[in-house]
């Protein structure tokens, strides 16, 4: 399966890519690799780092800084969703963190980590964790629950989009018959990874810079 987008002459622009593993591109496909073929002109930085949390993204931004870019895609979530109840020391005198808590504690985070990058890119796009290989139970619930947030978030800052990624593999799956779009049920395929670049670029033409005039 192949994705074919032939893209506009535009201005180029520079474009930060904030997330996890899932962006760095390891373990499993890199859809920024693909994206740099079908941007060529673009300045791509890949600012994914395997494990990182939304606290942990947020905390390594302040540490390195972000120099202004023209549009930020902020996909963030995957980690904190596979958290479950937890205690800070293995003491009975202390209670398990609930996944209720657990997500207030993301949202908030979340809330300062957009504020954060939105006043160091002129756009922003938000992506939810997804859930690209027909999965259910707990973790697709967490899924979503991670995705109510960023959702949410996104409504709120009127410099940011919300874009899921999910419709475009249901789309894939049902029109193409195509599948295992995950080498593990969260880290992409090759597969996956050209779904993922579809609806980045798709995405991003539609925030493009309009050109001088």
């Amino acid at each position: 399966m192949a994705w074919h987008i032939h893209l506009t002459a535009e201005p180029p622009v520079r474009i930060a890519f904030l997330g996890d593993s899932l962006t760095e591109g390891a373990p499993g496909a890199s859809y920024i690799r693909l994206l740099r073929r079908q941007l060529a002109d673009d300045d791509l930085l890949n600012l994914g780092r395997a494990g990182d949390s939304v606290a942990d993204l947020y905390a390594r931004l302040q540490h390195t800084g972000l120099e202004p870019v023209d549009l930020a895609v902020v996909w963030i979530g995957t980690n904190d969703a596979a958290l479950g109840d937890w205690a800070p020391w293995a003491c009975s005198a202390f209670e398990p963190v609930t996944w209720e808590a657990t997500l207030e504690h993301i949202a908030a985070v979340y809330r300062r980590l957009l504020g954060w990058v939105a006043a160091r890119a002129a756009a922003v796009i938000c992506v939810p964790p997804v859930v690209a290989d027909e999965l259910d139970g707990e973790w697709a619930q967490r899924v979503a629950d991670v995705g109510g947030v960023v959702q949410e978030a996104a409504s709120a800052n009127p410099r940011t989009t919300f874009l899921d990624v999910a419709p475009w593999f249901a789309e894939t799956r049902e029109h193409l018959g195509a599948g295992g779009f995950t080498i593990d049920g969260i880290h992409l395929s090759p597969a996956g990874a050209e779904v993922v670049a579809a609806a980045f670029a798709t995405a991003i033409e539609v925030r493009r810079p309009a050109p001088p005039p």
